[in-house]
């Protein structure tokens, strides 16, 4: 029986890594953008980076942090974790909702 089959080296090739399209800023403002059009009501939208991505939320209506903890728990196929509430910093009237991003 014969075969076509070929002797290598021994050697593995990685695989080619998939090359990124897009810069930082660019992901960056695509996720900031998203925020802003699921959240058009919201005072202020911003990420902050220490270690670990994060985005913040600030909005005025106590009643709307239910509602913007939910939406944000479900959206993107759920890159949001670590969801929690406090005041927004040196705004006594703003609540902030704070998440974790994975990406």
């Amino acid at each position: 029986m014969s075969t076509n089959a070929t002797h290598t080296s021994g050697q593995v090739e990685p695989f080619p890594k998939a090359a990124n399209d897009r810069s930082l800023s660019e992901q960056l403002e695509q996720l900031r953008n998203m925020l802003h059009n699921e959240f058009p009501d919201a005072e202020g939208i911003s990420l902050s980076f220490d270690g670990q991505l994060k985005a913040h939320i600030d909005i005025r209506k106590g009643e709307q942090l239910l509602f913007v903890e939910t939406r944000l728990a479900g959206l993107a196929g759920g890159i949001f974790s670590q969801i929690h509430r406090g005041p927004a910093p040196h705004h006594p009237f703003l609540h902030r909702i704070s998440a974790t991003i994975a990406r």
